[in-house]
């Protein structure tokens, strides 16, 4: 573990050497280590491994649970987080839990499953020297190595270490195929930790159950988006909240008009799936498709392609009303039509009024148009450029 930790951060960080030479890692001879120096080449690499395991989820976990032996300890497979948390309560209880240390306290896993809450109502208290308890976030699982990925801090080799129960909790979609794409995904992840002035402590640690560590991998409706051939890939996320830094909509909104973990541009893709289709396809129509988060997102997600996906779905699967599919209809056939979409603004303006309710109307301003639409603007450049 330790030996592929140290070689990779070193070529990590010498950027001159790059193909000249190739290095060893877990016997493995890699030729072509510009992959690894070049951030650019690095995050295309990383897009599309991660998308593959998407595609691949179920046998990349089949091929995880078949290699689990009883000396990595338990594993648990849990379809939502209130089945996890009554695991997590028979665990306390059997074993008089009085005390807890969580490594990564402002991981969104913990906010998911709510576990803080959960421990304050049973009565376990926080104590970071003497815990009965620790809880880890595995942030990736190596399919061909049964090994996890935790990005943590310099305290949790130590915490790792100490003879308590460790609790490790992962989603079901943070599976990797092998070393190789975790390497790249730690390059990334290196990258992005240093430009925000931070540093990165990846740990590939090897279940045990000498030092009693107990899986938890949860589902949360994660499989019900891997029914849809696109959305799915929204998956692949690296929840470094760069999207959420450009959107216009999460600017205006912030976290609260979510009231989930998942916010932003991610949200508008994962929340109608994750959670109740009529109560959160809003998410979707709120994205205005201006594509700022496709061009900072570091796996080049397609997101704007998803939330149309979304769309579509939602009115051909019979989630919007009467009046919305109204709505959807005099839209569709005016955006089909130049001579409507050529008028002069007023006109537009007016037409946008009565598409549009009351209530929207009150709540938000709607967009100006300009004098002269897209279409006639680079007609006229044309002209005088000729």
């Amino acid at each position: 573990m330790s030996s592929f930790y140290e070689n990779f951060i070193a070529e990590t960080d010498n950027n001159n050497s790059t193909s000249e030479k190739g290095w060893s890692k877990r016997g493995i001879t890699v030729n072509d280590t510009s992959v690894y120096t070049d951030y650019r080449l690095s995050k295309k690499h990383l897009g599309f491994a991660l998308k593959q395991n998407v595609e691949e989820l179920d046998h990349l976990l089949s091929s995880f649970d078949n290699k689990w032996q009883p000396l990595n300890g338990k594993k648990f497979w849990f379809t939502n987080y209130d089945d996890l948390l009554r695991g997590l309560r028979t665990i306390v209880w059997d074993k008089n839990v009085k005390s807890y240390l969580i490594d990564d306290k402002n991981s969104y896993l913990w906010s998911e499953i709510g576990l803080t809450s959960f421990l304050k109502r049973e009565k376990v208290k926080e104590n970071e020297e003497w815990p009965n308890i620790q809880f880890y976030e595995v942030n990736k699982l190596i399919a061909d190595t049964n090994q996890f990925l935790i990005l943590g801090n310099k305290n949790t080799i130590k915490r790792l270490n100490n003879n308590v129960i460790n609790i490790f909790v992962v989603g079901i979609e943070q599976v990797l195929k092998n070393i190789d794409v975790a390497e790249l995904y730690i390059k990334i992840k290196k990258e992005q930790r240093e430009a925000e002035g931070g540093h990165l402590f990846p740990i590939f640690y090897t279940p045990s159950s000498q030092n009693r560590d107990i899986l938890f991998i949860l589902d949360n409706m994660r499989s019900n988006v891997m029914q849809y051939s696109k959305q799915r890939k929204a998956l692949a996320c690296l929840h470094c909240g760069r999207c959420n830094e450009v959107c216009p909509v999460f600017q205006c909104s912030g976290d609260k008009a979510y009231d989930n973990i998942f916010s932003g541009p991610i949200a508008s893709v994962l929340l109608p799936h994750l959670e109740t289709i009529d109560d959160y396809k809003f998410v979707s129509y709120a994205c205005t498709l201006c594509g700022n988060c496709e061009k900072v997102c570091p796996v080049s997600l397609s997101l704007r392609d998803m939330i149309m996906e979304n769309r579509k779905f939602f009115l051909e699967k019979g989630h919007l009303s009467l009046a919305e599919k109204q709505r959807v209809k005099k839209l569709h056939k005016t955006l089909q039509n130049r001579k409507k979409l050529n008028k002069v603004a007023i006109l537009k303006s007016l037409k946008m009024r009565k598409m549009t309710t009351k209530e929207l109307r009150r709540s938000r301003k709607l967009p100006k148009f300009e004098k002269q639409s897209f279409n006639q603007q680079y007609i006229k450049k044309l002209k005088e450029n000729n």
